[in-house]
């Protein structure tokens, strides 16, 4: 099963533990390192902080997912503030294909 299928708009949540307030946040997808396909930061991300522990939401488009290939990918955060920078481990996303390729709209009748 994949984790995500190319052509939706999915939400990847990253749990934190610690207090984000105030940071900068990247995710980047990617096949390999120094080869980021998607990277989303907080203008695609809504961000919750409860007892020191961040839940960022990241909502992908279309277009992003697209942009991705079907198979196994990395994904990795990223976070500054005030000159402090830090990356989590990789995690591995599997990308599903999609019979339909394109972005796809809304049909009104």
């Amino acid at each position: 099963m994949s984790d995500i299928f190319r052509g939706t708009t999915p939400t990847i949540i990253a749990t934190v533990e610690m207090d984000l307030t105030g940071y900068t946040c990247y995710l980047a997808i990617g096949k390999k390192a120094n080869q980021a396909t998607v990277v989303v930061s907080n203008d695609q991300m809504s961000m919750e902080v409860d007892e020191g522990v961040s839940i960022l939401a990241f909502t992908l488009t279309q277009e992003q997912t697209l942009s991705l290939p079907a198979g196994d990918l990395q994904m990795q955060l990223r976070i500054t503030d005030r000159g402090v920078a830090l990356a989590s481990e990789w995690v591995g996303i599997s990308v599903g294909a999609i019979i339909q390729d394109g972005v796809i709209e809304d049909v009104v009748n």
